[in-house]
């Protein structure tokens, strides 16, 4: 932050405890609200991310949330003290509240601007990346549940220009970043449907060559359809590499394998559970919880295992590209049957006799290849393209830090 030598003229460096109330006492609302008067509730969800204006909800009478809530109203600044909404910026200006007064999460901070400082020009500065970090570094508490202290809040020194220039800033950040945001959700907009034309024109292909080929059950054109099991069942332990590469849902993801995470059990597991010892090119799909579906081609040549979440399915290399599969198996064409085989019993779940059952659209190894290629194409140009549109919303958020950095140095124009 800029020094009082750096800034212009009439500007001053001060606490913010010094024009600022923090946590305002509830007596107001007790004094000029009858008890059963409707005000706004905001949990923590309704508080925007990076977002001035929020939208309460819900409304409760004021006896049933005085007692447990954090008061505020309308014109007051709100901010997550709590990992992990405040590094994610859960921060917003009370406006609309039903009866002008509000209550919400005890996890909030609450302050309320005295006639020096406007209430938007606080949130402009509370809204930097510089506030947040260094707040994250003063947090304390048990993982999970760390604060901000309420003395990193009151002792915040703020740039604060004369009013009618805090106003002037406003008006100019109001402007920038409602062209930013603008931007920002075209951006957002153009990134969501580069995955979904991805989605559409795989599903499209899949269509065509049900229609146009012969379908076949997959256990006709598997050597091996088959589940894993649980190494606590066979009396198996967990062990530090080196040991047989234990495969889960985690390191199945939707067309590619995950080892950021590994895990290792005994050589004994191996022999016990010889059924799901894997092998170079073997697909393996989730069949258990949320994951499920999401499938992936076994790409190495380690000794590895299966779980009881994960199916392996050995295509006959004569008849089936495992490529070929995982793509199918990924697409829109395959989900919408998949749905329709899940088994919900506490969590879903796919039987292997689904699989089994299953028919694949089945042209030649030749198509198969071509439709491989023209999916991995179709894939690299929506990968591009989501790569342009990231780039792009990385950018927007630098300019508006950029601008932010500008408006409480004095240089804003």
């Amino acid at each position: 932050m800029a020094s009082t030598m750096d800034l212009p003229d009439k500007w001053k460096i001060t606490p913010l405890s010094d024009i600022c109330q923090f946590k305002p006492p509830k007596s107001i609302p007790r004094t000029e609200l009858a008890a059963k008067a409707q005000v706004s509730f905001v949990p923590m969800n309704d508080l925007g991310e990076i977002s001035k204006d929020f939208t309460a909800t819900d409304t409760r009478p004021l006896e049933s949330v005085i007692k447990g809530y954090t008061y505020f109203a309308d014109g007051d600044v709100i901010c997550a003290k709590i990992t992990p909404c405040f590094e994610n910026g859960k921060l917003g200006l009370a406006q609309g509240l039903s009866n002008g007064v509000g209550f919400g999460s005890s996890e909030f901070v609450v302050m309320r601007t005295s006639p020096k400082l406007e209430a938007e020009y606080l949130y402009y500065f509370l809204a930097r990346d510089e506030f947040r970090e260094a707040g994250q570094k003063v947090m304390s508490g048990a993982v999970g549940h760390k604060r901000v202290p309420k003395e990193y809040f009151e002792m915040l020194p703020i740039p604060l220009p004369p009013l009618e220039e805090q106003k002037r800033i406003v008006a100019v950040l109001d402007q920038a970043f409602t062209a930013l945001d603008r931007a920002r959700a075209h951006a957002e907009a153009n990134l969501a449907d580069a995955g979904e034309l991805f989605e559409v024109s795989v599903g499209e292909i899949f269509e065509a060559l049900s229609e146009n080929h012969a379908n076949e059950a997959l256990a006709d054109i598997a050597e091996k359809i088959t589940k894993g099991s649980s190494p606590k069942w066979q009396g198996i332990s967990y062990v530090d590499e080196p040991g047989v590469l234990f495969v889960t849902s985690e390191n199945v993801t939707a067309n590619a394998m995950d080892f950021t995470k590994t895990k290792y059990v005994e050589d004994a597991f191996n022999e016990k559970d010889k059924k799901s010892i894997l092998q170079r090119d073997d697909v393996l799909t989730n069949i258990v919880g949320a994951s499920i579906g999401r499938t992936a081609v076994f790409d190495r040549d380690d000794i590895a295992n299966i779980n009881q979440a994960v199916c392996l399915i050995r295509p006959d290399r004569e008849k089936l590209r495992s490529s070929y599969l995982a793509y199918l198996l990924n697409s829109p064409f395959f989900k919408v049957m998949l749905h329709a085989g899940e088994v919900n019993m506490a969590r879903a779940n796919l039987s292997l006799t689904f699989f089994r059952d299953f028919r694949v659209p089945l042209p030649s190894i030749e198509d198969q290849d071509a439709a491989v290629s023209q999916i991995e194409e179709l894939h690299q140009r929506s990968l591009n393209l989501s790569n342009h549109y990231q780039t792009k919303l990385t950018d927007l958020a630098d300019l508006r830090q950029s601008v932010l950095q500008k408006a409480f140095s004095g240089q804003l124009k």
